[in-house]
């Protein structure tokens, strides 16, 4: 790019002064400022040269330039026409300007007192007319100037003044959208480096913690003397307390960084909340409490939303209980209120306690990060101070709220709130099949892993389920394996030396070999979701995160290798009243007739959409298909039609491998009850 490079100054430019020139006011403070903007020496920025264009064409003068002041300089950031020396400060017309209040204009340097002798007046390129303003910063500091010049008498009229004056403010207006911008960018790298940091770390240590976890629970599937049984749970229980804290560590960080990401599938509230309570009975009975559930006398519907995230809160709320009461017991109560034929449900939690409780002072610090009541909490108790800021920040993601409501010695009761969707889709979570445990003899895998320690755990389990197992130690020798015979499944480590697990993959999938449609699992230390969400489009199968649970890798193996098939999850049947939102459109979601567009636009379009998608599919053009399902995803997602929404997830899903008709028709069905019901409610207020 070019920069704003001027011609070499004359000697007789450099030895003018002004006889008056003085010193700016508060020079350092000025001068510091100009520097905090990083305009000098910067390279030419259409937002810049734009302004001084304008100048000069409301002004009616043939130059103009926008120039800033440093100690020394006259530096010209922006120009038009006449082509500026760039010159020492005190002998430059803007070098004066920046010592006025408002408007400087000479309408004829050669009469001038001050300019008469001055070398641009007496030499190229003979200025007689200058009108400049100074350029202001928000503190008051005067940095530069934007002026305008020719090379005979002038006067501005007072409208070409005022426009001046305003394309002044527009360029310091500039200037700070500029450091903004470099601000945001800076923050924006920051945060990159902040990821991939945490994706190593992340890596690094759960590396380790899936060999000491996986070994230590095959080792407890064993016949062991109790004292060393005892020990083997000691060890357990300590892996499991420090992948808790790791965990904390990347949630806060995610959430600090914008990253958290939120599910949005059917699942039961009470089996989630008894299923979190039933977790922690043992370690309640270790402490000799009581663990009870409390539910609501009319069944709780199913519900839209994050169970993972539902239960991460939980954990966290009962744990706490449980480590902070030493008698009596912890009760998990939930309470839901619906209005008739209202399709939310607003539920509060309760986690109640008779523990050693909290005052009012303490209470207001413990939502904060790395903040605990007191600071003997985390040598006497454990813990990072962590899990209530992340809980707080989860539930305020989500639209819900928590409180705590304690008194010293009487216990505590925390109450949170969160209201979902109401759908009639059956829970996926309740969906996962238990497998047969002889579904797996005989079966042929590769394993590609470098760690010595994961490599032993996974083949102990595998070979636990009479798999025959090649193992492979790096990238390279994973490929040499893949290239000699086929396997059933190949599960690949990412991070190897010689050849990553990525760069493998993509080798496989790319060019003739006998595991070219393999089903191919990543193996991956990495828990942050957009890293493993890439995985898929890199040509994964699944990707099963570390450390992992024996259970985990039996599913997936078992799943992908075609030895069990989840069964169909059934068509979701829709709720009586339409679901749906616009506040996802902003303030445009306050717009009356925006809105009124938003519902005629959807009235006169997916009806005929549906139409179009159902006649894709009974001609089997996928591609036709998979750009209509695309485009209604959108649609329905900017309204927040969460069972729509769903719908088109699981119909996208099955456009990609083979498929039972009925389920595309039942899909659809549903579809078009949702449009229909919608349709009519929209039509019904457009003609209202």
């Amino acid at each position: 790019m070019e920069t704003s490079t001027l011609t070499r100054t004359p000697a007789t430019f450099s030895s003018f002064r002004l006889p008056s020139y003085k010193s700016h006011e508060r020079e350092q403070e000025r001068l510091a400022e100009l520097l905090a903007y990083g305009i000098l020496d910067s390279d030419t920025e259409p937002a810049f040269d734009d302004i001084v264009r304008q100048a000069a064409e409301l002004c009616g003068v043939p130059s103009a330039c926008l120039s800033f002041i440093d100690e020394n300089r006259q530096w010209v950031k922006a120009k038009t026409g006449v082509l500026l020396p760039e010159l020492h400060r005190a002998a430059s017309f803007c070098g004066q300007t920046i010592q006025m209040d408002g408007l400087f204009m000479v309408e004829d340097a050669t009469v001038h007192p001050l300019f008469r002798h001055n070398p641009l007046v007496e030499q190229r390129p003979k200025v007689r007319f200058y009108a400049g303003y100074p350029i202001v910063t928000p503190n008051g500091h005067a940095i530069g100037a934007l002026c305008v010049f020719d090379s005979r008498p002038r006067h501005l009229t007072g409208p070409q003044q005022i426009f001046l004056q305003l394309l002044a403010q527009q360029a310091m207006q500039a200037l700070e959208v500029r450091r903004a911008q470099q601000a945001c960018t800076a923050a924006e790298e920051a945060a990159k480096n902040q990821q991939a940091f945490l994706a190593n770390m992340s890596h690094e240590i759960r590396t380790p913690m899936n060999g000491i976890l996986g070994l230590s629970r095959l080792m407890r599937k064993g016949y062991l003397p109790d004292p060393q049984q005892e020990q083997l749970d000691i060890i357990i229980s300590t892996a499991e307390n420090l992948l808790s804290v790791i965990n904390d560590i990347l949630d806060f960080t995610k959430i600090e960084l914008g990253k958290i990401d939120f599910e949005v599938l059917p699942f039961d509230v009470t089996t989630t909340v008894r299923d979190t309570a039933r977790s922690l009975e043992v370690l309640a009975r270790e402490k000799g409490l009581s663990l009870r559930t409390r539910f609501p006398d009319s069944a709780i519907p199913p519900v839209l939303g994050d169970p993972f995230r539902l239960r991460q809160v939980l954990l966290n709320l009962v744990t706490n209980a449980i480590k902070f009461t030493n008698t009596g017991q912890v009760e998990v109560a939930v309470e839901a209120y619906q209005e008739p034929d209202e399709p939310l449900v607003q539920l509060t939690f309760s986690v109640t306690d008779t523990g050693i409780g909290i005052s009012f002072e303490q209470s207001e610090k413990i939502f904060r990060a790395f903040r605990q009541a007191t600071s003997s909490t985390s040598r006497v108790y454990g813990g990072t101070g962590l899990g209530l800021s992340i809980c707080k920040s989860l539930l305020e993601l989500q639209g819900g709220r928590i409180w705590l409501e304690s008194r010293p010695g009487e216990g505590s009761c925390f109450h949170f709130t969160l209201t979902y969707p109401v759908t009639d889709e059956a829970s996926l979570l309740s969906a996962v099949p238990m497998l047969d445990p002889g579904l797996l003899p005989g079966l042929h895998v590769l394993l590609a892993e470098d760690n010595s320690v994961n490599k032993l755990l996974a083949t102990s389990m595998l070979h636990s389920w009479d798999v025959v197992v090649d193992v492979a130690h790096d990238g390279e020798e994973a490929l040499e394996l893949a290239s000699t015979k086929p396997y059933d499944l190949i599960l690949m480590d990412i991070q190897m030396p010689r050849l990553t697990g990525i760069e493998a993959v993509a080798y496989l999938r790319n060019t003739p070999n006998p595991n070219r449609h393999a089903p191919i699992i990543a193996l991956t230390a990495n828990a942050m979701r957009e890293e493993v969400e890439s995985y898929p489009q890199q040509g994964f199968t699944a990707y099963l995160t570390k450390p992992y649970h024996e259970a985990d890798l039996y599913r997936l193996v078992a799943t992908h290798s075609g030895r069990t098939v989840p069964s169909a999850t059934p068509a979701p049947t829709p709720t009586t009243a339409p679901a749906y939102n616009f506040s996802q459109l902003g303030r445009l979601a306050h717009d009356a007739e925006f809105i009124r567009k938003m519902q005629q636009l959807f009235v006169d379009t997916v009806p005929a959409q549906l139409q179009q998608l159902r006649e894709a599919l009974s001609q089997a053009n996928s591609k036709a298909a998979a750009l209509l399902t695309h485009s209604l995803k959108s649609t329905y997602g900017s309204l927040q039609m969460e069972e729509a929404t769903q719908c088109l997830k699981q119909l996208e899903k099955s456009l990609r491998s083979p498929t039972d008709a009925n389920l595309h028709s039942s899909l659809l069905n549903m579809l078009s009850a949702i449009t229909e019901r919608t349709a009519g409610a929209f039509t019904r207020q457009l003609q209202g």
